[in-house]
């Protein structure tokens, strides 16, 4: 049976409750103040005993899979210090595993990450120790998790998802600085070079001239919550040809093929970069995919494309009044390639760079007062759905 744990007062750390884990284990009668008190105290007697040692090595457990992973898409079970190494972490002591009997408890382990947009297959571990951080890891909106987010109160201590407020960002990629080396993007409040208005590129003009089709769109869910299907048939009806690729539309083009990825630079002005939801930060790899050609990005989604990419870099599709007005507009860009090109002013400033985020997590587990702060998400449904 499943088993739900709160720390108590007293000099017993742990008060395991035989309920069920998401049934409500503290009683109105118990003093939350004072449960609270006695976790910090448990926590602090742990930080006492971890002086001396602060550079030791922290332990990572990927409790569940990720969708079909189960290794996370890493390239081994266990994975060390090097790793961390290899990609140039500030901070490497740590040990990245989905192997759960690395160490002889699951007590053991610094942070227990979960992947909460799937249900889970095993059981929730039935002990857990006040030193540990559970994470909840969200790439997926939460729109269309699988998992019931609503159960897991007081549960968390820490998100990793693709939202900014994250305590550990969880994102596709990073736009840097080529200057300075700096990571600009995302960010909440980016600041970033101006250059749109002023940019030209004869040879640019050249090669774009060559495209032959309006626009392009890649999708596999169809009946997206956010409208997407819909809004394409409206920019179809208004004229614009839109060529759909995936289990959503007549076309096809095998991920990873090399003529996929060609036929963004050479035969397509425009790549719909539409979300299957519109969440708060969801910004998913179909903005980066077009980022990453000579194409530009039309986009449609919740969040404030700003804080993922320069203005002039992309088109949002809320920014017009109605599809005609959009239709019109790319039209013209068509007609006018000198202006299509200042889209792609920034890429002389910068980069995009693939992110860790393993990283971040690492980091985060070694500094002091992340370790000292206690933290629980009493509703991680409604954090992850706030707008």
């Amino acid at each position: 049976m499943p088993m739900k744990h709160v720390v108590l007062c007293g000099a017993v750390v742990l008060v395991i409750c035989f309920f069920f884990i998401y049934d409500t284990c503290m009683l109105e009668t118990i003093n939350s103040y004072k449960v609270l008190d006695d976790h910090n105290r448990a926590r602090a007697e742990r930080i006492e005993q971890e002086v001396g040692q602060a550079g030791r090595t922290r332990y990572i457990l990927l409790y569940t899979s990720f969708f079909e992973e189960k290794r996370w898409g890493l390239l081994a079970e266990t994975l060390g210090p090097e790793f961390f190494a290899a990609k140039h972490c500030p901070v490497t002591e740590c040990v990245l595993t989905s192997y759960h009997q690395l160490l002889p408890s699951i007590t053991e382990y610094d942070a227990v990450v979960f992947h909460v947009a799937t249900g889970w297959d095993g059981p929730l571990p039935t002990l857990r120790s006040p030193h540990q951080v559970y994470v909840a890891a969200l790439m997926e909106s939460p729109a269309h998790t699988k998992h019931m987010l609503g159960l897991d109160g007081n549960y968390f201590n820490w998100t990793m998802t693709y939202r900014l407020d994250s305590d550990v960002l969880f994102n596709y990629l990073n736009v840097v600085d080529l200057e300075s080396a700096e990571v600009i993007s995302p960010a909440m409040h980016p600041s970033w070079r101006n250059g749109f208005q002023e940019f030209s590129n004869a040879t640019l003009v050249e090669t774009v001239s060559s495209k032959h089709k309006m626009a392009a769109q890649f999708v596999s869910h169809c009946g997206a919550l956010s409208g997407r299907d819909r809004l394409v048939k409206k920019m179809q009806s208004a004229g614009l040809d839109v060529d759909v690729y995936g289990t959503c539309g007549p076309l096809t083009c095998p991920r990873g093929k090399p003529e996929c990825e060609q036929m963004l630079d050479t035969v397509y002005w425009f790549y719909l970069s539409f979300e299957n939801s519109l969440c708060v930060d969801y910004v998913t790899e179909k903005l980066y995919n077009a980022l990453s050609h000579n194409i530009v990005p039309v986009v449609f989604g919740g969040a404030d494309y700003n804080r993922f990419m320069p203005p002039g870099s992309y088109i949002d599709v809320q920014d017009y009044g109605t599809v005609n007005e959009l239709v019109d507009y790319l039209r013209y860009l068509v007609d006018n390639p000198s202006e299509y090109v200042r889209y792609f002013w920034w890429k002389q400033y910068y980069a995009l760079e693939n992110t860790n985020y393993y990283c971040d997590l690492c980091t985060k587990l070694h500094s002091a007062d992340a370790r000292e702060k206690v933290q629980y998400y009493h509703n991680i449904k409604n954090w992850c759905q706030t707008n």
